[in-house]
């Protein structure tokens, strides 16, 4: 057990340099885990004190065993408590839930990653990662985040945005890239939302769907949010309606296309912008700004796990 002297906080720093995360204790003496390169932002679990180093004797812990030292990094950005002026539309608890950890986020290889297994322990329980994008778009962050993502024992899902290229290929992309054929346990999604230039029709849309089905025998998750709703206007869609909804809109009461009864997931913040809740994720920085997308689901980890890759 460590003798280490903390106190727990909850921010974000900036590295000026390059810093050495130190595994095992705040000492120059620990080994080096890995080197952040300047302006990373790095989210914060307890400010430690630890061996001086130029007169300076506090390191932050960024995860369970790993410190970084305090005097190569920017001034702490708490993370603020907000109480929410109004309550939200919703059922009981909404509220409450979404102060807590998220269950889901969704990640590209732009946002950083130091340890799902510390995301894990905070309370995650999914990850849905970008794959693709159109005919050719690969994120090359996925594979091998995938495998740290299951060894920490979260849920993985992975979602192709979409574009104007010919359907078929974007399909082909998207399943070759993930082997989401050889994976059932994989949940997999279209996004659906604004790419000016190369935006997906709702008809792409639709033969996306159709022939995610016809090679996986499951119906991908739909991401959107006002790209859908004016695509489909007030018609109320049955081949739509039969896939899960994942729901992008910032503000405090989520409303749905007319083709659901309710989200299945609700994308209720970029990390930025949307109701008073939780933003931040232990062993996830978000992106180069610190903003994490996070998502809300309406029931517990156990009933996600048994609807995931459904």
């Amino acid at each position: 057990m460590s003798d280490t002297i903390e106190i727990p906080i909850s921010g974000t720093v900036q590295n000026n340099v390059r810093v050495n995360v130190r595994q095992g204790s705040p000492s120059t003496a620990a080994p080096i885990l890995r080197k952040l390169d300047p302006g990373t932002t790095i989210q914060v679990a307890a400010l430690a004190v630890g061996e001086s180093v130029d007169g300076n004797a506090h390191w932050y812990r960024i995860s369970a065993d790993t410190y970084i030292w305090a005097g190569a990094c920017s001034g702490l950005q708490q993370n603020a408590v907000i109480t929410p002026a109004q309550p939200l539309a919703g059922p009981p608890g909404r509220s409450t839930r979404l102060n807590q950890v998220p269950l889901v986020i969704d990640i590209s290889h732009g946002d950083g990653v130091i340890s799902f297994q510390d995301a894990k322990n905070a309370g995650l329980v999914g990850v849905i990662h970008k794959a693709t994008t159109g005919a050719t778009g690969k994120d090359d962050a996925h594979a091998a985040r995938r495998e740290d993502a299951l060894k920490a024992g979260l849920l993985w899902g992975a979602y192709h945005w979409g574009t104007a290229a010919e359907v078929g290929v974007q399909v082909e992309n998207f399943i070759s890239w993930t082997k989401a054929d050889e994976d059932k346990n994989m949940l997999v999604a279209l996004d659906f939302e604004p790419t000016p230039g190369n935006q997906m029709t709702i008809d792409g849309a639709r033969a996306f769907c159709e022939q995610i089905y016809a090679r996986l025998g499951r119906r991908p998750v739909i991401y959107s949010g006002d790209t859908l709703k004016s695509a489909l206007g007030s018609t109320k869609d049955s081949f739509f309606g039969e896939h899960r909804l994942w729901l992008a809109q910032y503000g405090a009461n989520p409303t749905v296309q007319s083709s659901w009864n309710t989200f299945w997931l609700w994308q209720y913040t970029d990390g930025e912008n949307g109701p008073p809740s939780c933003r931040a994720v232990t062993g996830i920085t978000g992106d180069s700004k610190g903003h994490l997308d996070c998502d809300y689901f309406d029931g517990d980890a156990a009933t996600l796990a048994s609807q995931w890759a459904s």
